[in-house]
């Protein structure tokens, strides 16, 4: 029988717990009384632990003896030399033969107190119904955690027996079932609360990532557990269907086009008065059609107005109006002209200008090419 001398554990950090065994090749273990070999070396002779064994806890680190079922002691980090007073619980069941330095067996549990980074999780896709379509879409979801052990007898209770170790990613098949849950409940409250598309979901992978993290980490405190970080790298649409793709590229195009008209409704509105004239421009064109009759005879209204003698007064208000309109723009002219540091025309002035000579060329007193020639003209000064 070979007796433990020290105990320690120096093994990988993303362990959670080891667990010492005293026959397994395959731990880590310590140097034994008698025998030179690092924390590797075994052979097949049952070892045990005595009073007198040197108890290395290195930092960040909890070690925990068991007994019979029942937690002996649990020392934080630190050198120790096991004896009865740091382990009155198996001082009473192994008695004090052997002059102190009884040899026992007890259950022995490293606790690696550390945060441990980078714990993978995928989430097998689920579908979500897509509003614009109404069709179902799959979606899926990626990610991380760092978790570590915040209550170490409380985690003791709650999940070991079951397993000899237990690594950070043995957690992601402990708590599938609730990562799953916790991040497709999130995924669906902040779609149903902002109307979100399946495929508009990888904007909002932080505040899905916030949401999610508080359910998970209420569950995992009920395991002496604290989640330090959570992260949803993204949240794709699984497009392998043809019809999927179909609708993604549908979508798509309907979203660019909907840009679009929001781009030309924007424009409009910064020119709105402009855009005013431009329309009375086109009502009053059609009117002038309905006036000639639109085929260029003399059946319309402006065969009418000849035969009722009203040709002329109509005529010499055009005049009037082309009069003052020449005569504003001259005076604006010559204002412009003789000022040193040169002032754009009121823009009240420039629109009445220009629905004076919209009436001209409704009239057929201005060409086309006329009227396009002075709005431009009269535009650039505003």
């Amino acid at each position: 029988m070979a007796l433990i001398d020290v105990l320690k554990y120096d093994g990988p950090n993303n362990v959670l717990v080891w667990k010492w065994r005293p026959s397994d090749t395959g731990a880590f273990s310590s140097r034994r009384e008698g025998l030179s070999g690092t924390q590797r070396d075994y052979d097949s002779r049952q070892e045990e632990l005595r009073f007198g064994t040197q108890l290395v806890v290195n930092h960040s680190q909890h070690a925990v003896f068991v007994k019979d079922g029942v937690i002996a002691g649990i020392f934080e980090a630190g050198k120790y030399t096991l004896s009865a007073k740091n382990l009155p619980v198996i001082s009473k069941i192994v008695g004090l033969a052997f002059g102190g330095d009884s040899p026992f067996k007890a259950e022995v549990f490293y606790i690696n107190r550390a945060v441990a980074m980078n714990t993978v999780f995928v989430l097998n896709p689920f579908n979500m119904v897509e509003p614009n379509f109404r069709v179902p879409i799959p979606v899926t979801s990626r990610g991380s955690f760092a978790v570590k052990i915040a209550d170490t007898k409380l985690f003791l209770s709650k999940l070991l027996g079951t397993v000899p170790d237990f690594e950070a990613d043995t957690l992601t098949n402990y708590f599938n079932g609730i990562i799953t849950e916790s991040v497709k409940n999130s995924i669906t409250q902040l779609a149903r609360e902002k109307n979100l598309s399946p495929l508009e979901l990888e904007a909002v992978v932080f505040e899905v990532s916030t949401i999610a993290k508080g359910y998970i980490a209420n569950t995992f405190s009920q395991f002496g557990l604290q989640i330090e970080l959570f992260n949803i790298e993204a949240i794709p649409i699984i497009d392998d269907d043809p019809r999927v793709k179909k609708i993604a590229d549908d979508y798509h195009r309907l979203m660019s086009q909907d840009i679009e008209e929001r781009m030309r409704l924007k424009r409009r509105a910064e020119n709105i008065d402009v855009y005013k004239i431009e329309r009375s421009f086109d009502t009053s064109e059609k009117a002038a059609e309905n006036i000639g009759g639109g085929d260029g005879g003399a059946g319309g209204i402006l065969g009418t107005m000849v035969g009722m003698g009203m040709v002329n007064p109509l005529a010499n208000t055009m005049a009037n109006i082309m009069g003052s309109a020449t005569q504003t723009q001259t005076q604006a002219q010559a204002q412009i002209h003789n000022t040193q540091q040169p002032k754009d025309i009121n823009k009240d002035e420039v629109m009445k200008m220009l629905r004076e000579l919209g009436e001209l060329k409704t009239a057929g007193v201005l060409t086309e090419e006329e009227f396009a020639e002075k709005k431009k003209e009269l535009l650039s000064k505003i």
